[in-house]
């Protein structure tokens, strides 16, 4: 079995010591995101997570969006 390793763990600690603080993303394609939450998972091969924000607990009147994490290109905090 080859092993795959993992190329956004410093981003999805990011998002874990987070949890429950809106930390607002930028995604390549421009769109601006606010994460309050994420769920996110490997499949099989692949080097980036799939994440989807804002489900576990639900957030009122946040987005739910997905997307793979390879697609940052910013992270911002309320404290920048």
């Amino acid at each position: 079995m080859v092993h795959i390793e993992h190329k956004d763990k410093n981003i999805i600690d990011i998002f874990q010591s987070r949890d429950g603080v809106e930390t607002k993303v930028e995604l390549k394609n421009g769109k601006q995101i606010s994460i309050w939450n994420i769920a996110w998972g490997y499949d099989i091969g692949d080097e980036f997570a799939h994440i989807t924000t804002n489900i576990s607990p639900n957030i009122d009147n946040a987005t739910i969006d997905f997307f793979f994490t390879n697609e940052i290109i910013k992270i911002l905090s309320d404290e920048e």
